[in-house]
């Protein structure tokens, strides 16, 4: 698939993974449009690096007549979609019986997941393209205390990718990538000391860079050859917890 000129959207986009990945298809010559929900500043800055080829939109991905409004601005601005990544998600730590944080992570990584992707296929083409970031957490190959709910929607999201790959094929091809540790805001949560012994958990002695992410994103984007697929990129953390 040559992304010169195809239009995309990256729900997400204003940080971290997602904005490696609104970079890496801007620089592959796609129109970009990126979700934030609530950092505007972040937003702006990812859009001042982008420049002319991006957008950036504020979501809600919890409200589906929010999500519905968003892809009508999509198709009335460019007429037609082509490639979606679903990258947006909800990751905080806590106890593993909170009927909150399981709530939000599904509402979020799972239904918004879901939802934007029915949106989406509406004004895809024959050809479209739909990668969602899932999570090593979610191929049970690695565990953390407190991250039960995280874990489970992505086991949800992994699920979703290849039953939709059934769904929609030939016509759009769906895939995931499940990264591992990845160096983003969410390690915040987290104190210096596990921070620093994380790292020692990946093969690769060192944290994942956004950018690799990216990389690989891009590459599974433009394979006209793989649907149902769940890469994982842990940097080898898989091999060290098994």
């Amino acid at each position: 698939m040559d992304l010169k000129n195809k239009i995309a959207v990256v729900t997400g986009g204003s940080s971290g993974i997602g904005k490696a990945i609104s970079i890496a298809l801007a620089k592959e010559g796609c129109k970009v449009i990126f979700t934030y929900n609530s950092s505007e500043k972040d937003a702006n800055k990812t859009l001042e690096e982008i420049g002319e080829n991006a957008i950036n939109y504020k979501l809600d991905l919890q409200v589906e007549k929010e999500i519905e409004k968003f892809f009508d601005f999509v198709e009335g601005k460019f007429g037609r979609l082509d490639i979606l990544v679903n990258n947006a998600g909800y990751g905080q730590v806590g106890e593993v019986f909170d009927r909150k944080l399981w709530e939000q992570s599904f509402e979020v990584n799972v239904l918004g997941t879901v939802t934007s992707t029915k949106f989406a296929v509406k004004i895809m083409g024959n050809g479209g393209r739909i990668l969602n970031i899932s999570s090593i957490y979610g191929e049970d190959k690695a565990a953390w205390q407190g991250k039960a709910a995280y874990s489970a929607s992505k086991s949800a999201v992994n699920n979703l990718t290849r039953t939709f790959a059934k769904e929609l094929a030939p016509n759009i091809l769906v895939n995931a990538v499940a990264p591992g540790y990845v160096d983003t805001k969410v390690w915040e949560q987290f104190s210096r000391k596990i921070r620093d012994s994380s790292k020692d958990e990946l093969l690769i002695g060192r944290l994942i860079r956004p950018e690799e992410i990216a990389q690989m994103s891009v590459a599974i984007i433009k394979n006209d050859a793989m649907t149902g697929e769940v890469v994982v990129v842990d940097g080898g953390l898989s091999l060290k917890t098994v």
